[in-house]
This record gives structure tokens, sequence and C-alpha cells, in this order.
């Protein structure tokens, strides 16, 4: 394509798998459904950019997290952090993972078509003058 472009090179987000007390914060851009497993079972998968290095992260739902993230999150800041699991809840012989789960209460600011969203700046009361 000769010099006529500046282009950057897109690679798949880094997919994090939950250590205990692992944390994942940023900007969520996207929640999409992959399959996943022998089975193909549907599952949800969160897609976050972290704000000081720019990095994509992704990783997948669990019970707890699809119960907590939704789709009205999407251009919120999110903290996820894994809390470890819950022996004493558990479905075919797996714990349930406990997340402790953050969403700001607006839209952040920042995010825009350049992260993948339609979402703007969010104009609160304050920003109006009369």
């Amino acid at each position: 394509m000769g010099n006529a472009f500046n282009m950057e090179e897109r690679k798949e987000p880094k997919f994090v798998q939950f250590a205990e007390g692992e944390l994942v914060e940023g900007l969520l851009l996207s929640i999409d459904v992959v399959e996943v497993g022998e089975q193909r079972k549907r599952t949800p998968r969160f897609t976050v950019k972290e704000l000081d290095s720019g990095e994509l992260q992704s990783f997948l739902g669990t019970y707890d997290i699809a119960s907590k993230l939704r789709r009205m999150d999407i251009g919120h800041l999110i903290s996820v952090r894994y809390e470890g699991e819950d022996k004493s809840v558990s479905r075919n012989g797996n714990a349930l993972k406990r997340f402790k789960i953050a969403v700001s209460k607006e839209l952040y600011a920042g995010a825009g078509k350049k992260d993948g969203l339609e979402a703007g700046t969010l104009i609160t009361d304050d920003d109006i003058p009369f």
C-alpha cells in the first residue's frame, strides 16, 4: 500500500485467565458471545482497554461476572477483581468463582469512535448553563 497510509497492526486482546487477587481495570469496549470448548457452550467475552497503556484485554464471563456486567456498561470504566472460589456454591463439581466488580456511574468522557464505541462525552447538569 505504500507510504500513503499511516497504518498500525491490530492484535488480538490479551486473554486473561484470572488468578486469585488478579485485577483488570479500564474502559469496557465490548461484550461479545463466543463458543467455548468441545460442547461449543455460548459464553460472554468482555473486552477492556487499559487507560494508561492502551492495552486491550479480554476475559470470559463466569456466572458472577455476567450477572454484574451488562451491555449498558459499555463505555464505562470498570474494575474486575477475582476474589476466589466459593466452595459452598457449586454446579457439576465446580465451585462458584467470586468477583468484586465496580462500574463508573457515568460514561467515560474519553470514550468515542477511536475506541470502537459510539459513545461520546456524557453531558451532566453541571454542563447546562441555566
